[in-house]
């Protein structure tokens, strides 16, 4: 989950003078760590925000459908740790996942409409998205 990301898309829309016509939907791509998680997380940057979070193969179907890539990377030995509660140790996985950086627009059909593609710059993807959606109408 990157939270920068998450704090440039609140920006954009506190910039735009649309905002009420867009939903921010954020898909988490780690299931592993994120299920159950997401949609409380997302609403920590924006009460408006939903997150979502799904398990790999429904992952991969939407991936694929949607033209983007994730893929979990440099899988390491796992490492334990201590608890200090338990005074246990504990597995832990390390890994990263990598990912499309590229922001998705879905019309409210939910066809693909634009790619916000890097550097995400919030005045720009304000403009932007305002000009997308005055075209929409």
């Amino acid at each position: 989950v990157c939270p920068m990301d998450l704090g440039k898309i609140s920006q954009t829309l506190h910039k735009m003078k649309q905002k009420n016509d867009l939903q921010v939907v954020f898909v988490s791509v780690d299931p592993d760590r994120d299920i159950g998680k997401m949609n409380a997380f997302a609403k920590g940057f924006n009460g408006g925000f939903v997150g979502l979070s799904a398990f790999e193969d429904e992952l991969r179907t939407i991936s694929k459908k949607l033209g983007v890539y994730h893929q979990v990377v440099a899988a390491q030995e796992k490492a334990k740790s201590h608890s200090h509660d338990e005074h246990s140790s504990a597995e832990h996985k390390h890994y990263e996942v990598d990912h499309t950086t590229s922001y998705l627009l879905l019309n409210p059909q939910l066809a693909l409409t634009a790619i916000l593609s890097s550097p995400h710059e919030p005045a720009a993807m304000a403009k932007a998205l305002d000009e997308i959606i005055t075209t929409l109408r």
